[in-house]
C-alpha cells in the first residue's frame, strides 16, 4: 500500500457478511401469513415516515407496496427520496426526530452502526426476516437487505458494437472521450476507486481495495483519457441513451427497466475484475418513533410476493431465498460469481481521505 497517507487500521480482509438465522420448516408458511400482529397501538400511530432511494427503486415500493401497507394498517406513509450520503447526514441532524425507516446500502450501514445511529431490527417481530439470503443480513440485524444494486458498465449500442469486458477497457486509447464516471460522493464512485486499484496493481478486489491510493493515481490517468464526471442519475442516463457519452458505469436496477423498454443500451455482464455488488437495506434509526409500523413495512418488503417484483420489474437480485432469478434477469445480470463485494467497513472508515484525494484529481 502506498505510504503517502496514514491509513486507519486495516481490518481483516474477510468481508463483514454474516448469517443470523436458520430457516425453519415453517419459513415458507411465514411469508404467506397476513399481519395478525397489527395492533391498535400500531394503527393509532397514524403515519410512518420513510426515506427511500430514488428512481425505479423508490417507485417499486411506492407503486407496489404502499397501497397494500395502508390497506393493512390504516397508516399514512410520508415519503422522501434521497441517497446514502445525504441520509447519513440526516441521521445526525435529525437524531432526536428521525424518520422511521431509511433505505440505504451497506456503504452507509457500517458507519451508521458505529456512530450509534441505528437500532437492530427485532427479528421476532419481522417473520419474513427468516426468509432472506445470508448475504442480505450483512450487519447483524441492523439492516434488512432487500435488493442487490449491481453496478457495471453500460454502453450505447448505436455507437458501440461490443460490450467492454474489463474495467481496464476504460483506459484504452480507443475509448478516449467516450466515458463518464460517477462522483466519489456516490458509493459507486468509491467502487470505481477500488476497481482502478485492481487495474493498477493487478490484484483481486480482496487485496486491491486496501490500496485505494493506487486507485486514485490510476483514475488520474483516466482523466487524461478524456473522462467526464456526471453529477446526477438523470444526466448519466441521458448521456448514455443519446450516445453523447457511450460508456457509463451505473446501477443495473435503474438501467435494466429502460433496456426492457427498448432503449439502445447494452450491458457488460462479465468483467475481468468483477462487477460491483452493493446490498441495499431498510434501516431503522435509533430513535424511530413508530417502531411497530416500521417492522410491518420491513416485513412486507421481504415477502415473497413483493420480492418477486424486485426480480420482474428491476431485474435485480432479490433477498428472498425462494425468489430465483428469471431467465431475463439472469441475462441482464450475468453470472452471479462475477459480482464482487467490497469491505465497506474499511472503505467507510477511510472515505474522507479517499474523497479528499479524489477531489485533488477531479475537483
Amino acid at each position: 500500500m502506498s505510504k503517502k497517507t496514514k491509513q486507519i487500521k486495516q481490518p481483516s480482509p474477510k468481508l463483514s457478511r454474516r448469517s443470523f438465522v436458520k430457516t425453519g420448516a415453517g419459513a415458507a408458511a411465514i411469508t404467506a401469513l397476513s399481519m395478525p400482529w397489527i395492533t391498535t397501538k400500531a394503527k393509532a400511530a397514524g403515519e410512518i415516515n420513510v426515506v427511500l432511494n430514488q428512481g425505479y427503486l423508490a417507485n417499486l415500493w411506492i407503486k407496489h407496496l404502499h397501497e397494500e401497507f395502508t390497506k393493512e394498517t390504516g397508516a399514512k406513509i410520508n415519503v422522501q427520496q434521497s441517497v446514502t450520503s445525504k441520509m447519513l447526514v440526516m441521521l445526525k441532524t435529525q437524531h432526536d426526530n428521525p424518520p422511521d425507516l431509511m433505505m440505504f446500502s451497506e456503504a452507509g450501514v457500517h458507519k451508521a452502526v458505529k456512530d450509534g445511529q441505528l437500532r437492530q431490527h427485532n427479528v421476532k417481530n419481522i417473520p419474513n426476516f427468516a426468509t432472506i439470503r445470508d448475504a442480505y443480513n450483512f450487519a447483524d440485524n441492523y439492516s434488512a437487505g432487500v435488493v442487490d444494486a449491481v453496478h457495471t458498465l453500460f454502453y450505447n449500442t448505436k455507437r458501440m458494437q461490443t460490450a467492454p469486458t474489463a474495467w481496464a477497457d476504460l483506459w484504452a486509447s480507443k475509448n478516449k472521450g467516450l466515458i463518464a464516471i460517477p462522483p466519489v460522493t456516490w458509493n459507486s464512485g468509491v467502487r470505481m476507486v477500488t476497481s482502478a486499484a485492481q487495474v493498477a496493481t493487478g490484484k483481486p478486489l480482496k487485496d486491491a481495495q486496501y490500496d485505494w491510493e493506487a486507485g486514485i493515481e490510476q483514475l488520474a490517468k483516466l482523466k487524461e483519457n478524456g473522462v467526464v464526471v456526471y453529477t446526477g442519475g438523470p444526466q448519466a442516463i441521458q448521456m448514455l441513451q443519446s450516445g453523447q457519452v457511450p460508456i457509463v458505469p451505473f446501477y443495473g436496477l435503474f438501467i435494466n427497466p429502460l433496456i426492457d423498454k427498448g432503449a439502445p443500451i447494452g450491458v457488460s455482464t462479465h468483467l475481468k475484475e468483477g462487477k460491483h455488488g452493493e446490498i441495499v437495506g431498510l434501516n431503522m434509526p435509533k430513535k424511530a418513533p413508530n417502531v411497530e409500523l416500521a417492522e410491518i413495512y420491513v416485513n412486507m418488503s421481504l415477502s415473497k410476493e413483493f420480492q418477486m417484483k424486485v426480480d420482474s420489474v428491476l431485474h435485480s437480485s432479490a433477498a428472498h431465498k425462494d425468489v430465483m432469478p428469471t431467465p431475463r434477469t439472469k441475462e441482464l445480470l450475468g453470472p452471479a460469481d462475477n459480482t464482487t463485494y467490497a469491505d465497506w467497513d474499511f472503505l467507510s472508515a477511510n472515505r474522507a481521505k479517499i474523497t479528499e484525494k479524489w477531489n485533488d484529481v477531479f475537483g
